[in-house]
């Protein structure tokens, strides 16, 4: 059976309808769907193997794979598996800074496809144009490139616009709730279908977006559930790329490449452990890892067994079986090193775990720019649970300190210090392994810190987890300032405040 995929988080909004405490209508569908014969009789095995997929027209190969931590099943620590990627883009004109993202289009899964498309009883390769039969409603634009693809005799049909343009296994919204609850012959599945969809239910949606209950699984479970086809499309949310920090530098790199680094989203549900939810991008891009022949680990039957399917764009070239990668790069608007007149300023990088992406090509980037003579100082906080384990980077890290790219590592480890390897290093100053937190280490160099931003008018790049970290270093810096200056609490946050209107705080996070 398919693993289920990580929905992408929802806030959920409930909104009543003027004039009624329940009134929850379906507006009646806005688009139509023409069914087009494929006289190519190109079949979705074929069409899988294009090469080619209908969000866009870049795809890259993966040149190299590597998992950059070690999973022990046994370990009572729990440490995710991440992987380092290097592409070809095929295209050496192709640019980015480091700071910027690659997007990726990963697809749905072969199975999780065509499963939907035998629950509606299509043909998977029959061609479909849509258009708006409401004046006031211009058509989305994932829905936009279905006719695009078509016109271009791209092969836009019922399996390639399932497999790349919408989210089957997203959370289905409360519209797709009453469309699937008005198209049911029984009775009681229109009336618990109903009920989802309704401020009545807010308590049972919440259930199910926990649950990550997807379309399929709503389909399987309430069969006499029919949605016509055009409805259905037109309430499905668009799949969405995935965005990753870019973690080289071009001046690092072969023209036409570059790295990235992901954790691949992988975990049990509190309430039903048995089920395995895996991250629609990060398990399509490490199966494709694995398919390639380019990732291999003693993890590789493990995976095996979970499932994970190519799909897809799961597309190969003709020439080789290699699975391409659909993409395009995506300048960061803020997130770059200081200009070059400005950097004699010192640079503060905080970033644990996959955070550190960004300031690997940083660094790489200043390597190649500067010299011994005219480095910038800079730090790094990074922070992981286990020095053993999921220390990213590691070896890059040190050799940087070597050359002076780097001028501070200070780490912090939540769960696990790797002792042994520490009374190797005690000779070296720039090196701090210690546990705790990143915003806890912070604390600990309070007066460089402070120094360095407010008497040198230091550069402060945050980049990782939105809620925690990210929040947990802004409150590090209020307290720096506090105890260096003796100030209350409302004045230490004027002049942070105070960095981020001059530019000088700079975020990149997620949550």
């Amino acid at each position: 059976m398919t693993e289920p995929v990580a929905a992408p988080k929802k806030k959920i909004v409930l909104k009543r309808a003027a004039g009624s405490s329940s009134s929850n209508e379906l507006p009646p569908c806005k688009i139509k769907v023409e069914f087009i014969d494929n006289d190519s009789n190109i079949s979705s095995s074929t069409s899988i193997k294009s090469g080619s997929s209908l969000c866009v027209n870049q795809m890259a190969t993966v040149q190299s794979a590597k998992y950059m931590t070690i999973v022990d099943q046994e370990s009572t620590i729990d440490i995710k598996r991440v992987i380092e990627m290097t592409l070809n883009l095929g295209n050496t004109e192709l640019s980015y800074q480091p700071g910027d993202y690659i997007s990726v289009f990963a697809p749905n899964t072969h199975n999780h496809v065509i499963s939907l498309i035998k629950r509606l009883s299509l043909d998977e390769n029959k061609l479909i144009k849509i258009e708006s039969i409401d004046k006031t409603f211009e058509l989305p634009n994932h829905l936009k490139k279905v006719n695009e693809n078509f016109n271009n005799n791209k092969s836009s049909t019922i399996y390639n616009v399932l497999r790349d343009l919408v989210d089957i296994t997203g959370i289905p919204s409360k519209k797709l709730l009453k469309l699937l609850s008005e198209n049911s012959s029984d009775s009681n599945d229109k009336l618990e279908l109903n009920k989802l969809s309704s401020i009545e239910g807010k308590e049972e949606y919440a259930q199910m977006i926990n649950n990550r209950v997807t379309l399929l699984c709503l389909l399987d479970k309430y069969k006499s559930s029919n949605p016509p086809f055009n409805h259905l499309l037109e309430l499905i949310n668009p799949l969405a790329p995935r965005d990753y920090s870019i973690s080289s530098s071009p001046l690092s790199m072969e023209k036409g490449t570059l790295s990235f680094v992901f954790s691949v989203v992988d975990f049990k549900l509190s309430s039903t452990p048995s089920q395995r939810i895996l991250g629609h991008c990060t398990s399509w891009l490490e199966k494709t890892g694995i398919q390639n022949n380019k990732l291999s680990s003693n993890l590789e039957d493990s995976l095996n067994n979970l499932n994970i399917e190519s799909s897809s764009s799961s597309s190969s070239s003709s020439s080789s079986n290699e699975i391409r990668i659909p993409f395009i790069l995506k300048p960061s608007p803020h997130f770059h090193l200081p200009p070059v007149d400005q950097l004699n300023r010192p640079i503060i990088m905080i970033g644990p775990g996959t955070g550190v992406a960004p300031f690997i090509g940083f660094l790489q980037h200043l390597s190649k720019t500067t010299t011994t003579t005219s480095n910038p100082k800079t730090w790094l906080f990074f922070g992981c649970r286990s020095e053993k384990r999921d220390f990213l980077y590691k070896d890059t890290l040190e050799s940087m300190l070597k050359d002076n790219t780097l001028t501070k590592l200070i780490t912090a480890f939540s769960r696990e210090l790797d002792t042994e390897n520490n009374n190797n290093n005690n000779n070296n100053t720039a090196i701090e392994p210690t546990c705790g937190y990143v915003q806890e280490k912070m604390i600990e160099h309070s007066k460089q810190l402070f120094d360095m931003v407010v008497n040198q008018n230091a550069f402060i790049y945050i980049c990782g987890d939105a809620k925690g970290m990210a929040v947990g270093v802004r409150n590090s810096f209020i307290d720096i300032v506090k105890q260096e200056l003796n100030c209350d609490e409302k004045q230490a946050t004027d002049i942070f405040t105070n960095w981020i209107k001059e530019k000088r705080y700079i975020l990149d996070v997620w949550s």
